[in-house]
This record gives C-alpha cells, structure tokens and sequence, in this order.
C-alpha cells in the first residue's frame, strides 16, 4: 500500500466513523464496470427516532471515498448548511 493509498483510507475511516456517530448509515456500492461508486446515506434506528424528516443522500464518484463525499454534500445542501472550505 502507497503513501496516498493510506492517506485515502485513513480519511475515509474518519469519514465512516464520523457519519456513524451522528446516527446515520452509509452504504457504499462500487462497480467494476464502470469504474465509478455510489453511496447512500439514511438515518440510522437512533436518527429516525429524532429526527422523523431525515431523507436519504445518494452520491456517485470516482473512488468509494469520492461517492460519500458527493452524498454529504448532497446531505448538507438539504439540510441548508453553510459550508466554508478551509485550505
């Protein structure tokens, strides 16, 4: 494993672990195919429990690491949030 390969790995780690904790459920796809990933994100038992308007965020990318994050921010443009990225 590469350099770039861990750093890949250990942030979507982060992510997964992160998502987890707020009560949500990803469910990742790759497809050999076509080379591309899809993830969905749902509430999880605890989420809809608390929030009863939760709806599901489904993202497609390059990597599976790609995917969630394209799910996330399709999570976060309903939900209304403001995000600054910070370089």
């Amino acid at each position: 494993m590469t350099y770039a390969e861990d750093r890949v790995a250990a942030e979507t780690g982060r992510v997964l672990l992160a998502l987890y904790r707020a009560g949500l459920e990803i469910h990742v796809t790759p497809d050999g195919m076509s080379g591309q990933a899809s993830a969905r994100i749902v509430a999880g038992p605890q989420a809809k429990r608390r929030h009863a308007t939760t709806r599901t965020a489904r993202g497609t990318g390059d990597s599976p690491l790609a995917a969630i994050c394209a799910a996330v921010e399709r999570l976060n443009e309903r939900a209304g949030a403001i995000l600054v990225a910070l370089d």
